[in-house]
């Protein structure tokens, strides 16, 4: 009977029931979302652009600082993004009404987790990739819940990774398709945006970025919440029956 209640369980998740969730969550907070992540498509392009085009490549160490600056604050804006909508979103679903600013979020959230998550999820996803492709696209995916699981459940990094294995577990395409995959189309903005080599062409790469990149980021940052959310209920809906079936 447990088994039972947890294949009807896994059936519930509905990619288009995780949309909807996304979309009135959209609709109720894309005032408070929209703001913050142009801020950070902005912040994050104009320290990339910087980098890339008035940082002297033939300064080693310099470039290398530059290199490592830009991808700390594009980290940095990732996390905080994500943070923000899983805190802001994590309060409507409770049925709270605390108010989620930006300067709370930036001084609760626990970085320290966040940004060591990504850190270890990308290195494993990379070192994957380069032995095998389809490990390694696997590991993104079943790692890809990491940092909504320690915001939501207050879990330590390894925890939250073998939390998130288990989330997808069951679910593997249903992620794959509502995050990992919008994941890597919203990478290929930044190859839509011109070259940011005179002024209007940094104008132009920064309304490309800032707008296109942001509403893209917000977007998955949504679903990915709603889709983690669900995941739970449906682990804790799992748990539930396998308990009274014993």
């Amino acid at each position: 009977m447990g088994a039972q209640a947890g294949r009807q369980a896994r059936q519930r998740v509905g990619i288009r029931g995780v949309l909807s969730a996304a979309m009135r969550a959209g609709k109720r907070s894309w005032r408070r979302i929209l703001p913050v992540a142009v801020a950070v498509s902005l912040i994050t392009a104009v320290v990339e652009i910087v980098v890339e085009e008035y940082v002297d490549g033939a300064n080693i160490s310099l470039s290398v600082l530059g290199d490592i600056s830009a991808s700390g604050v594009s980290l940095l804006g990732a996390v905080f993004l994500s943070g923000f909508t899983c805190r802001l979103l994590g309060e409507e679903h409770d049925g709270e009404n605390a108010g989620t600013s930006v300067l709370a979020v930036l001084r609760t959230l626990p970085w320290a987790r966040l940004v060591g998550a990504d850190l270890l999820v990308s290195f494993i996803a990379v070192l994957t990739l380069v032995l095998l492709v389809i490990p390694g696209l696997a590991a993104i995916n079943f790692l890809g819940l990491t940092g909504s699981v320690i915001e939501m459940e207050d879990q330590r990094v390894i925890a939250a990774m073998r939390r998130s294995a288990h989330l997808v577990r069951g679910h593997f395409w249903t992620v794959a398709l509502l995050v990992t995959l919008p994941v890597a189309l919203a990478g290929e903005i930044d190859a839509a945006a011109p070259e940011p080599d005179s002024w209007p062409g940094v104008l132009a790469n920064l309304g490309i970025r800032g707008l296109a990149e942001a509403v893209a980021e917000a977007v998955i940052a949504l679903i990915l919440v709603s889709l983690c959310h669900r995941l739970i209920e449906l682990d804790r809906q799992r748990a539930g029956a396998g308990a009274a079936a014993q």
